[in-house]
């Protein structure tokens, strides 16, 4: 197949670097989706775009496939398992952009606090669903404060420290 990648011969890496390189590809598949919706309104030749999309698709694919089988240690990589999970294996993120994340009350109390245990941590899969303006920080916003507490025994628990 002309252009393909062969993505497998990539040496083991750790699920965080495998997540970044996923957020990548996820974020190239949505634009590029939104362009095929673009040009498939104004008439224009899709072919090299939907040839683009597989090719995207493969690659993510393969890196899933990656994420699934890698070992998890740390919160960072259990956190990038939970981001991929959420959108390829439990479809939770559009359910949520759709009936909307007040009616996840839980879900963002546990997301927010999972958020706040690792700085700077996005769940890429719930930005790019919770795309109407103040959807995501609804969801990810701090009305209900929940601290992720820390026992002595280095377990993570949730609720007012």
């Amino acid at each position: 197949m002309k252009g393909a990648k062969v993505v497998s011969e990539r040496p083991h890496a750790s699920i965080s670097t495998l997540h970044k390189q996923w957020v990548k590809l996820e974020d190239q598949h949505h634009r590029l989706a939104i362009a095929i919706d673009e040009a498939r309104s104004a008439g224009t030749d899709l072919a090299p775009m939907l040839q683009r999309q597989i090719e995207l698709l493969l690659e993510i694919t393969s890196i899933v496939a990656e994420i699934r089988d890698a070992p998890a240690t740390t919160t960072e990589e259990f956190m990038a398992l939970l981001d991929v999970a959420l959108e390829h294996e439990l479809d939770l993120a559009c359910d949520i952009a759709y009936y909307g994340p007040g009616d996840y009350p839980m879900t963002a109390r546990l997301l927010r606090a999972l958020a706040g245990v690792v700085p700077g941590f996005e769940f890429n899969s719930l930005r790019r669903w919770l795309s109407l303006p103040g959807q995501f920080e609804q969801l990810m916003g701090a009305k209900t404060p929940t601290t992720p507490i820390r026992d002595e025994s280095g377990a993570i628990g949730f609720g007012e420290p």
